[in-house]
């Protein structure tokens, strides 16, 4: 069919090129119109397939880097159990961040039932420089707070998740509005981000407390 078609080959030529691409690059390398090519990326877009930066550019989204990573062990489906079980303790959107191209992108979550919660869409990324994801990436803290700082009126807490090399690669975070989690109920959840994203990082193979990280040469 000629959409399937058009969509299988704008995808191939994003995860080709490795990197965002914009509508116009994408026309003339495909010999697609731009209203056409906008119409099969919006598609994309809605089923996670392609994420839209706010430059407008077009990259491969979670959906599909999680099928062309299924060798590797699926961060994300180890981490939904972990998020259901935050999302219920505390009442507030848990999610799973990822590192990747210099961002922090939403991975996976859980956003509870009720009508007043924070929301938080796949694909979205976050900056690397501020918020409690950036406290915990860069090594200054095992659990980040954030009152505030990243969105006004919110709160977050973050653990990171270290991979076989004993690198951070992703968090564990919980967020949700000032007035729903006081500072003292913000402790508590870090401690429970903490013990879920230890859990994860033992799982994909992290070093534990006195083991040596073999590095290559």
């Amino acid at each position: 069919m000629p959409a399937i078609d058009k969509a299988a080959r704008v995808l191939r030529a994003i995860a080709e090129g490795g990197r965002a691409m914009g509508i116009s690059e994408l026309a003339r390398s495909l010999n697609v119109s731009k209203g056409t090519l906008r119409d099969i990326l919006l598609t994309l877009d809605s089923y996670g397939f392609v994420v839209r930066d706010p430059d407008t550019r077009f990259r491969l989204g979670p959906e599909l880097r999680a099928l062309a990573d299924a060798s590797k062990p699926d961060l994300r489906t180890l981490a939904q159990p972990h998020l259901n079980a935050l999302m219920e303790a505390c009442g507030e959107t848990a999610i799973l961040g990822i590192v990747s191209d210099g961002a922090v992108e939403i991975a996976a979550r859980a956003e509870p039932a009720t009508d007043l919660h924070m929301t938080a869409p796949l694909g979205r990324r976050l900056p690397l420089d501020a918020g409690a994801h950036a406290k915990v990436l860069d090594g200054r803290e095992d659990i980040g707070y954030d009152d505030q700082e990243l969105f006004r009126g919110v709160r977050a807490v973050a653990a990171p998740i270290t991979d076989a090399n004993g690198k951070r690669i992703a968090v564990l975070m919980v967020v949700g509005f000032k007035e729903r989690v006081d500072l003292r109920t913000l402790r508590r959840i870090g401690e429970r981000c903490a013990s879920a994203a230890a859990d994860l990082s033992r799982r994909i193979g992290a070093p534990q407390r006195g083991q040596r990280v073999e590095r290559p040469a």
